[in-house]
C-alpha cells in the first residue's frame, strides 16, 4: 500500500516545480547558501502540496481514468489503494506541509495555499471549460515561479513570467492533442472536455503559443531592464538553445507522438534534456562570470 501511495503522489511530476529555482538563478543568489537552502526547502514543500492535489484529482477522476489505456494503472483507478485511505493519508500530509510552508515564510504559504485552492476550483469546474482548462494549468506554473522568487526575496521579470505561461500553454495544448490521438474514439468517454477540441484546432493553438514562447523569451533577454538587472547583454546567446528546444519538442509531439505525457517526454528525450542542461550552464556562466560573486561550485 505504501508503494501504491507513493506512486499516487507522482514524484516524477516534481520536475514541473524546478521552476521554483528560477528566482535564485536570475536573482543572482546561487552564491547565497541560505537562499539556496530556502529554495530547496520550498521546492519540496510545493512538490508535496502539488502531489496532494494530484491525489484529489485522481480521486475525482478515478472512473474516467479507468477507461484510459495508461491512466487505468493509477492506484485509485486500478483499485490498488482504497480511496478512503488515500484521502486520509493525504489530509495528514497536506496539513504538515502547509504548517511547514508557513514556518518557512508567511507570504510563501499564501501562494502555496492559493495554488491549492485554485487547483480545487480547477478540479471541480475549470477543467470542464474549453481553453480555460489548459490556461488554468499554465497559471499554476506562473504561481510556482512567483513563489520561488518570493521565498528568496527577489522580483520576477514580467517577460519571464509571460514566457513561462506561454511555454506551459504550449505543453498543455500538446497534451490535449496527444490525448485525442492516443484515445481515438474513446477520447470523449475518458474526458468530456475533449469533445470541445479537435486536432486541427490544437495544431493552430500550438503554433500560436510556440511562437509567443519564443517572442517573450527574446523580449526578456533583450529588454533593457533585464540587461540592467543582470548586468550583461550576453543572454541573447541563449536564444538558439531555446529555439532548438521548442523545435525538438515539436518533433516529440508530432513525430514521436508523446504529447499526451509531457513529463515523460521531457525526461526521456536526450535532445530536450541536453538543451536544458546547456541552457542552464550557459545562463549561469553568462550571469556569474566576471560578476565578482562566488558560487558554491566551480564553473
Amino acid at each position: 500500500m505504501l508503494f501504491s501511495y507513493i506512486k499516487l503522489l507522482r514524484p516524477h511530476q516534481w520536475i514541473k516545480n524546478i521552476i521554483l529555482f528560477a528566482g535564485i538563478i536570475f536573482g543572482k543568489k546561487l552564491g547565497d547558501l541560505e537562499s539556496v537552502e530556502r529554495a530547496i526547502y520550498a521546492f519540496f514543500l510545493f512538490s508535496l502540496t502539488a502531489s496532494c492535489q494530484y491525489v484529489l484529482n485522481d480521486f475525482l477522476d478515478r472512473k474516467e481514468d479507468a477507461l484510459h489505456p495508461e491512466k487505468k494503472h493509477r492506484p485509485l483507478a486500478s483499485g490498488a489503494i482504497s480511496p478512503t485511505i488515500a484521502l486520509l493519508l493525504t489530509a495528514v500530509l497536506l496539513s504538515i506541509t502547509l504548517v511547514l510552508s508557513f514556518k518557512l515564510q508567511a507570504e510563501f504559504f499564501y501562494w502555496v495555499a492559493g495554488y491549492l485552492i485554485f487547483n480545487i476550483v480547477y478540479s471541480r469546474f475549470l477543467k470542464h471549460m474549453v481553453i480555460l482548462d489548459v490556461m488554468s494549468i499554465s497559471f499554476g506554473f506562473v504561481v510556482r515561479a512567483i513563489a520561488g522568487s518570493i521565498v528568496v526575496g527577489v522580483s520576477f521579470s514580467s517577460w519571464l513570467l509571460l514566457c513561462t505561461f506561454m511555454l506551459a500553454l504550449y505543453w498543455g495544448f500538446g497534451k490535449r492533442r496527444g490525448e485525442l490521438i492516443i484515445l481515438e474514439e474513446g477520447a470523449k468517454g475518458h474526458r468530456k472536455i475533449l469533445e470541445e477540441y479537435s486536432v486541427n484546432f490544437l495544431d493552430l493553438m500550438m503554433g500560436i503559443v510556440a511562437t509567443m514562447t519564443l517572442v517573450t523569451y527574446v523580449m526578456y533577454v533583450t529588454s533593457p531592464h533585464t540587461i540592467e538587472n543582470l548586468g550583461t547583454d550576453k543572454m541573447v546567446y541563449t536564444i538558439p538553445i531555446v529555439v532548438y528546444a521548442i523545435f525538438r519538442s515539436l518533433y516529440i509531439i508530432y513525430i514521436k507522438n508523446m504529447g499526451h505525457n509531457p513529463t515523460r517526454a521531457i525526461l526521456t528525450d536526450w535532445g530536450v534534456l541536453m538543451a536544458g542542461f546547456l541552457w542552464l550552464l550557459l545562463v549561469v556562466w553568462i550571469m556569474y562570470s566576471g560578476s565578482g560573486q562566488s558560487l558554491p561550485f566551480q564553473l
